[in-house]
């Protein structure tokens, strides 16, 4: 900012601004815990430490800003780089998916509704449903950070006051060290209007975001563990690794267990965002401030730590085709009644009589299997196939673009 209003007229010497360059990184917390004892104000106590570290120009740092320029454009910053990171892993995430969509997108296994047997699907056709939601997911946080935008300078009611003042009414300077603010924060533009902040509908974006990012997750931890319950898919197991301390046979979804309780923690944070911003009083309430330092940090280290586990999970995923094959060939002659039910009916006769025929002799234990299992999974292969093809490969193939322009991130073990 200094250098901006430098370049727009304002007294401020090269000097100053070199100063300010040279101890940007020289930061003495303990320093600023003790302004912060005499002073009972965050920004201000770090003002007053970085004046000390860079003495000649203490007489014009923070020149015509408010303490929410620093936050509220540090948090901009924030959304857009977790944003980034959790963007690159929820990618590896579906990359994953689309692996094993395509290894098992025909291997039929029972469907359930109401987790009871119902008619058949294929393995890839189901986790088609999981990384369709976190495909949307991914769509949703790019939402939030397509519409991001600095504070920029806007002053303490965002009339931009004292900036006026200090530009002695040019607003057209006024306006151009806004513009240059923004653009040297890596943005075409400010925000068009604000009080002494950022709209707090911002971190409802987020929130909202990263609340569905969890409710994908959690409803694949769910299904997962019931898998694992069924014998069908597992997760990966250590050759050392411990199920039980008491029952040494276990083998526990412990993985997809921890997923369930961390959506869980994350998608209660959401509510935190429109309470928020719903609260806010005219130009602002200083009450949001306590609660975005707890809430929007927890919420981007918590999805973060979701897509690790996700990451880990898919990354070894176990699959016992007998044990799917034996519960498909168990539940059959149930899974055919719908196909006799279809041919019955463009045969003239009534479905609804047809249904009564087959759920009474279902209830006696009367119906058998007749022709062909591999037929009953409908156009579930077919699904599986063109989800890839003419979806889930086309976004990865954009996303990966995208990725080249943006900084590399790394996946961390846990």
């Amino acid at each position: 900012m200094a250098e901006e209003e430098k370049k727009l007229g304002l007294p401020i010497r090269e000097d100053q601004i070199r100063a300010m360059k040279r101890a940007e990184n020289d930061i003495d917390l303990d320093r600023v815990r003790h302004f912060e004892g005499l002073l009972r104000h965050d920004v201000m106590s770090h003002v007053k430490a970085f004046g000390e570290k860079a003495p000649k120009a203490e007489p014009i740092i923070h020149l015509g800003a408010t303490s929410c320029f620093v936050t509220d454009n540090a948090d901009v910053l924030i959304f857009r780089d977790a944003t980034n990171l959790l963007l690159g892993k929820l990618m590896g995430v579906l990359e994953l998916l689309e692996g094993l969509i395509e290894r098992w997108k025909d291997l039929p296994t029972t469907g359930f509704t109401h987790f009871q047997p119902a008619q058949p699907v294929t393995v890839g056709k189901r986790l088609s449903l999981w990384a369709q939601d976190l495909l949307w997911d991914l769509e949703e946080l790019e939402s939030a950070q397509a519409r991001l935008l600095p504070l920029g300078c806007k002053g303490a009611t965002g009339t931009q006051f004292s900036f006026m003042e200090l530009f002695k009414g040019n607003y057209e300077k006024v306006k151009k060290l806004d513009q240059r603010v923004a653009n040297r924060l890596g943005f075409s533009r400010s925000v068009p209007v604000s009080g002494q902040t950022l709209s707090r509908k911002v971190d409802s974006w987020f929130l909202g975001a990263l609340s569905q990012l969890a409710s994908s997750l959690s409803k694949i931890s769910y299904d997962f563990r019931l898998l694992q319950h069924l014998g069908e898919m597992k997760e990966g197991f250590g050759d050392h690794q411990v199920g039980s301390s008491a029952m040494p046979y276990k083998r526990n979804p412990v993985l997809a267990e921890r997923m369930t309780s961390l959506s869980r923690f994350l998608m209660t944070l959401s509510l935190n965002g429109p309470l928020t911003h719903g609260t806010q009083w005219l130009e602002r309430s200083l009450d949001d401030s306590a609660a975005r330092r707890i809430v929007l940090p927890e919420a981007f280290m918590t999805a973060d730590a979701l897509l690790e586990i996700a990451l880990r999970l898919f990354s070894k995923v176990d699959l016992d085709e007998q044990n799917i094959r034996r519960r498909f060939l168990e539940y059959a002659r149930y899974f055919q009644t719908e196909r006799e039910m279809m041919k019955g009916t463009l045969e003239g006769k009534s479905r609804q009589a047809l249904h009564e025929e087959l759920r009474e002799k279902s209830l006696r234990g009367e119906l058998k299997m007749k022709g062909d299992t591999e037929t009953l999974i409908g156009a579930a292969t077919h699904q599986a196939e063109d989800f890839l093809d003419l979806v889930l490969r086309p976004a990865l193939k954009v996303q990966r673009r995208r990725r080249k322009s943006l900084a590399s991130f790394s996946v961390v073990e846990i």
